[in-house]
């Protein structure tokens, strides 16, 4: 019965379920807030040099998805005990696990890659390519059928500060009944393997 409970608690606590927090909302376009054009006239997969140094900006949806987590990681500590909560859970929730790995990834490909946070600074430090990341966290979408899914996407500037490329990938998991993580990160690594070999194949 217990082990019941802590199952019950942990994937609450992960997905908002129920009466938890309504899912994110993400803006359809990655460019919000930090460069003025719109995402959606970016071709995907086209070859790209990147030059360095190298900066990394990321999208006002990935600021969303950290406010989520922390939210409903929020909401659930008030209304379930600590006793019951479910750690494993709560671990592969954790918002900075996707900013570390995404971070990693880019920093193994280009050593001189930093992150920053905007065009502007972009300029001012000298950066002769930009990297924009965007990511969607979608909990058990569509909503019931337990599955989680990531979708990341990384947008190429050259040393103008002109979007020239796209490259895009995706992650699920589907989680069991009884479960005690919901696989986010699983998802993650699965998306940035996907971009790890697009970047092998269009970027030089």
């Amino acid at each position: 019965m217990m082990r019941r409970v802590l199952v019950l608690a942990g994937l609450l606590a992960s997905l908002g379920a129920c009466a938890g927090i309504p899912p994110p909302v993400y803006s359809a376009d990655a460019f919000k807030g930090i460069y003025n054009q719109s995402s959606a006239g970016v071709p995907a997969n086209v070859p790209v040099t990147v030059t360095a140094p190298v900066g990394v900006i990321f999208s006002e949806n990935v600021e969303t998805y950290m406010g989520y987590i922390k939210d409903n990681t929020a909401h659930w500590a008030a209304r379930v005990p600590a006793s019951l909560t479910n750690t494993v859970a709560v671990a592969d929730n954790d918002p900075i696990y996707f900013a570390g790995r995404t971070l990693q990834l880019l920093k193994n490909r280009f050593p001189t890659a930093t992150k920053i946070h905007d065009f502007n600074e972009a300029v001012s430090t000298g950066k002769k390519s930009v990297i924009l990341v965007d990511m969607k966290y979608m909990p058990m979408e569509p909503y019931g059928d337990r599955t989680t899914r990531i979708a990341i996407d990384f947008y190429f500037f050259n040393a103008s500060m002109t979007p020239v490329s796209k490259l895009s990938g995706q992650g699920s998991y589907r989680a069991a009944v009884g479960s005690f993580e919901m696989g986010v990160q699983r998802s993650i690594d699965q998306a940035l393997a996907e971009l790890e070999a697009k970047m092998a194949q269009y970027v030089r």
